[in-house]
């Protein structure tokens, strides 16, 4: 499958971890975590014919089956009907309050070496699967309510999933303090997923997000899987992903969706 399309809809297409489960339509694919925040259900690589009314009922359904309140949408340059976006927001969906403006994009190259003094090393025990979470929480702001909900998860979550082969995470640390993670995920199609990353403020602009895209990198090329591929936030890891060679592909957007019919706005639960 061409890189390309895996970066479109790589919620759809990474394989799937202990936990989550998939189903793929002809006309989408959903995929369900155990992890409560939105993105970690998605719809993507959506195929809808001129009357989405029902299928989008359908795919509520199916995430309100399996518990999940909140779930997102991918709306890319391939979905249908070309006017997909406008119609998921009219029939209650909106723009997900965690960041709906991303790029996908792809790297088939090899990317800038890593900074010397950043401290990388794979996540292989509780304590450091633990320290991503909180680098994750603190970088990206989270809710405290999502926080200790998570929190509350982890232990089963690291006895399901750390001899899993297909995702693994970094922690980078400078002084011995934890200020950065990044995660890959392996796709069915081959391709490496860039499955999230971020570093502390205080720590930005010193080339410790790229040390991390360079270790995935690595990574890629060892099981030769050709390419790492992402959807990126416009406004934050895009920028530095095209100064590290990726490519840009196609403008995805995410919307945040109920599985119930949504009454009140998913901004104003999370702000809550």
């Amino acid at each position: 499958m061409d890189p390309v399309a895996v970066a479109e809809d790589g919620f759809g297409y990474v394989v799937l971890s202990p936990g989550e489960v998939r189903e793929a339509r002809p006309d989408v694919i959903l995929t369900h975590g155990p992890v409560p925040m939105p993105e970690f259900g998605s719809a993507c690589r959506v195929r809808f014919g001129s009357d989405i009314d029902g299928p989008v009922v359908t795919v509520r359904e199916w995430f309100a089956a399996r518990g999940r309140e909140r779930f997102v949408w991918l709306v890319g340059p391939s979905a249908t009907p070309t006017d997909l976006e406008h119609r998921l927001l009219t029939l209650g969906a909106e723009p997900n309050p965690g960041g709906s403006d991303y790029m996908a994009m792809v790297l088939d190259h090899e990317p800038p070496s890593s900074p010397a003094d950043v401290e990388l090393r794979r996540v292989e025990t509780f304590a450091d699967y633990t320290a991503t979470w909180e680098v994750m929480f603190q970088g990206f702001d989270m809710p405290p309510e999502e926080r200790d909900a998570i929190r509350a998860t982890l232990p089963e979550r690291w006895t399901a999933t750390a001899d899993d082969p297909g995702r693994w995470s970094y922690l980078a640390s400078v002084g011995g303090v934890p200020v950065a993670e990044g995660s890959v995920r392996r796709t069915v199609p081959g391709p490496l997923w860039l499955a999230g990353g971020v570093t502390l403020p205080a720590y930005r602009g010193r080339g410790i997000y790229r040390a991390l895209v360079r270790a995935r990198w690595d990574d890629a090329v060892r099981l030769g899987a050709g390419a790492l591929v992402v959807i990126a936030n416009v406004e934050t890891s895009y920028p530095i992903l095209e100064r590290l060679g990726f490519r840009a592909v196609g403008r995805v957007r995410l919307l945040a969706d109920r599985s119930s019919s949504p009454a009140t706005p998913l901004s104003a639960v999370v702000a809550s």
